[in-house]
């Protein structure tokens, strides 16, 4: 969930919680205090009619109406309210209701329900009248439900909605501020995904909020840490592909010049033994000339790993020739199954070192990537130097991988070429070809390489 949202809900919920117990509390300190102006009332009629008796014994007059009822309306009461007076054996009553109320019901139905389920809006309160030790009855203070429960309906309206709407613009005012505070979260979130793509070099601001700024500073100084780091980590692969490609090329030219020379040297004396042995011994020239296809063998091989190590063309006739030748020998070897093009755009023979063998390097994986797995009718290998700071190459097929196995993997081919190309401070993109095959875009800056040879 969004932590603003969450947030949000978490205060709405606090918010809505309060306002229920406000709701409550408003109804109790109704219904306390309507409690409290009926034992009011029932205590000022109990003062009455006691200060009647005293009278009347004071003066011994017998002959006045007891209670006098005339002076309860003076006493104020509760509106609705009904006050009796019960002789002790209930035959004199004496009864006087306020009944200055709408006798409409101006509320729910489920409050007044929930209403005299949860509070007493029919509250009555009873005290007894004695003088001089003789019990002369009782006087009863009855609530008028309706009249209750209606002021109980209205003190809540009134209450409530004060407090909706105060809760209604806190709640905007925090979400304003929660918003505001929540907005280096998003600036720190697009900070790290451009950094997740390769971005290194992009950099957080500095926010006002404490919590925020050493949060931004954290990130900051961890960026610049890994782009040191990865820095050290190309100029280091980048030295070690030199020095693996000058060790191949030491080696082939050992390979060429001792094991070449040797095998060429086998040739001769070869053909030495053959022709003296056809005039001196001829039934050794069967023995002898199965010699010759072995050396051709071996000389065949020898050409092969001397290629791989390290193509001789690269030095003599460029790198646009030799990936000619290398397309050539990939057609010559597929028997027509697969049909593999090159189109070079610039002079790629003025690139700097070490791009040309490694290109050349990238290009023969990928061609054979494509014939082991791809079971491709047709590759085109396009590369573009039409502007001197960087160097395109895209190699597609279509063939019957997927795109799909390689977001979850790469082959050991693939990897190699990666690191080849983050070495070379490259980027490296995989896409689907429609309607089959794939494509993969390489990008390989050339300034960087003129400035790594010049320092």
């Amino acid at each position: 969930m969004n932590l603003k949202v969450h947030l949000f809900s978490n205060i709405l919920l606090i918010a809505i919680v309060c306002l229920l117990s406000s709701a409550f509390y408003v109804l109790h300190q109704t219904d306390r205090q309507a409690q409290s102006e009926a034992n009011l009332t029932a205590k000022l009629i109990h003062k009455q009619v006691t200060s009647q008796l005293l009278q009347m014994f004071s003066r011994y007059d017998m002959s006045s109406t007891f209670p006098n009822t005339e002076l309860w309306p003076d006493i104020n009461g509760i509106s609705g309210s009904c006050i009796q007076f019960l002789s002790r054996s209930e035959q004199r009553r004496r009864t006087i209701c306020n009944e200055n109320f709408d006798s409409e019901r101006s509320w729910p139905n489920w409050f007044g329900k929930l209403y005299q389920r949860l509070f007493h809006p029919d509250f009555e309160v009873k005290k007894n009248v004695s003088f001089n030790a003789m019990d002369y009855g009782s006087i009863v203070v009855t609530l008028n439900a309706r009249i209750e429960t209606a002021r109980a309906w209205n003190t809540l309206r009134s209450v409530i909605g004060v407090l909706f709407v105060s809760i209604f613009a806190v709640c905007i005012l925090v979400y304003i501020t929660i918003n505001r505070l929540l907005r280096p979260a998003h600036i720190i979130i697009n900070g790290l995904k451009q950094m997740q793509d390769g971005q290194l070099e992009t950099r957080l601001p500095d926010f006002d909020i404490k919590e925020w700024k050493h949060t931004s500073d954290a990130i900051n100084a961890l960026a610049i840490a890994q782009q040191q780091a990865l820095s050290e980590n190309k100029q280091l692969a980048l030295k070690l592909m030199n020095i693996q490609e000058e060790d191949h090329r030491y080696i082939a030219r050992e390979l060429h010049d001792e094991f070449g020379q040797c095998l060429a040297g086998i040739n001769a004396v070869t053909s030495s033994i053959n022709q003296t042995a056809r005039e001196q011994c001829a039934e050794l020239v069967p023995e002898i000339e199965r010699i010759q296809p072995i050396t051709h063998h071996m000389m065949d091989v020898l050409r092969s790993m001397l290629s791989r190590l390290r193509p001789v063309e690269i030095d003599d006739l460029g790198l646009k020739q030799s990936l000619n030748n290398l397309v050539s020998n990939w057609n010559n070897r597929s028997n027509e199954q697969t049909s593999h093009k090159m189109h070079i755009v610039g002079n790629i023979d003025q690139l700097p070192e070490p791009l040309p063998v490694n290109i050349y390097r990238i290009v023969q994986e990928c061609l054979t990537n494509i014939a082991k797995h791809a079971k491709a009718s047709q590759s085109d290998v396009i590369i573009n130097y039409f502007d001197t700071s960087q160097i395109e190459v895209q190699i597609s097929d279509d063939g019957i991988a997927e795109l799909e196995h390689f977001d979850k993997t790469l082959g050991v081919g693939l990897l190699g070429i990666r690191e080849r190309v983050m070495a070379l401070g490259g980027k490296l993109m995989i896409s689907a070809r429609h309607p089959s095959g794939l494509i993969i875009n390489i990008m390989i800056p050339v300034s960087k390489q003129a400035d790594t040879n010049n320092d």
